[in-house]
């Protein structure tokens, strides 16, 4: 199910750095040039993670399972090799938790013009109370259409 939050409501709330920026995994998605195709520079999606993150174990005497606040940051990269940079602007970030939900956060723009400013720095945090390996997917995009897409792995173990 997809909620509009505001980008405060993506922070969630008092969590924590698990991880320093050292141990965060970077991947970068995108396609593989065809065999002998001239390689034209497009932009990137990079996010960021933590590698590996704990939950701890449930105390005895504790009605609530634990849970974790996961942050993930996304950077869109090579923004000058955009053919246009129109398309952009002003996205809609949809994060996949991989755990069946979604946030969503739909900006409130003004109309395009040469020369506005373009997000290019996203962050969301979602709360996870079961160990396991998830593949965390951001989605930017306009008017219901993915612009540009990106994921990255996040292992939580107990």
């Amino acid at each position: 199910m997809a909620a509009s939050l505001s980008p405060t409501a993506l922070l969630g709330g008092g969590s924590e750095r698990a991880a320093s920026e050292e141990d965060a995994r970077i991947i970068v998605i995108g396609e593989a040039p065809e065999a002998g195709a001239p390689t034209a520079a497009e932009p990137k999606l990079t996010l960021r993670a933590p590698r590996q993150l704990f939950l701890r174990p449930r105390m005895p005497g504790e009605t609530r399972r634990p849970s974790l606040d996961v942050e993930v940051s996304a950077r869109l990269e090579d923004l000058d090799t955009a053919e246009n940079l129109e398309d952009y602007y002003c996205l809609e970030e949809v994060w996949d938790w991989d755990d069946d939900t979604e946030s969503v956060y739909e900006p409130d723009c003004d109309p395009y013009e040469e020369g506005s400013e373009i997000e290019t720095f996203f962050f969301g945090s979602h709360r996870f109370s079961l160990p396991g390996t998830y593949r965390v997917w951001l989605r930017l995009q306009r008017s219901g259409e993915t612009v540009i897409a990106g994921n990255v792995v996040v292992r939580i173990r107990n």
